[in-house]
């Protein structure tokens, strides 16, 4: 109990491991969506942000995973999507062209409003100098794609 107290007092920001592994969930299903909408988008502004995001998450994977074997760090990284990335993927491969574009455009709002504000919060309080680096490099990045994704189509493409 006195662990757990004193993990609650550490304060509110993500530990390193959780990041990471959070950092890592989420690359792998940005790579997996981009490829899906690079094949599937129904305006050329969304297969290109897909193809854009499947580039730059990539890159992140391969900065990240450097990192944690450079340190040594004690984080094991996602080698499968955990079951809610998973059926947003299922969702994207399930959904109408005609759906396609908007399911994909929500989703990658929703996903880097989400990564934003975990990134904002580690590069904050991170308790590793060189993720915390990392983290605060990136943040730039991951909120302009944030504000891209606000301005995905969210509709069939015009005729």
């Amino acid at each position: 109990m006195a662990a757990f107290a004193a993990m609650a007092l550490a304060g509110c920001g993500p530990t390193t491991a959780d990041f990471v592994q959070k950092v890592a969930m989420s690359d792998r299903y940005e790579v997996q969506a981009g490829k899906i909408a690079a094949e599937k988008g129904q305006s050329d502004a969304v297969k290109q942000f897909g193809q854009q995001m499947v580039d730059a998450h990539t890159k992140t994977t391969e900065e990240l995973t450097g990192i944690v074997k450079a340190k040594n760090l004690k984080v094991e990284l996602p080698s499968n999507l955990d079951a809610k990335h998973q059926k947003l993927l299922d969702d994207l491969n399930s959904v109408s062209a005609q759906e396609f574009d908007k399911t994909y455009a929500k989703q990658q709002v929703d996903a880097h409003r989400e990564a934003a504000n975990l990134f904002r919060k580690y590069a904050s309080q991170g308790d590793d100098a060189d993720v915390k680096q990392f983290a605060q490099k990136t943040l730039p990045t991951i909120e302009h794609h944030l504000e891209e994704a606000k301005k995905l189509p969210s509709g069939p493409p015009s005729a």
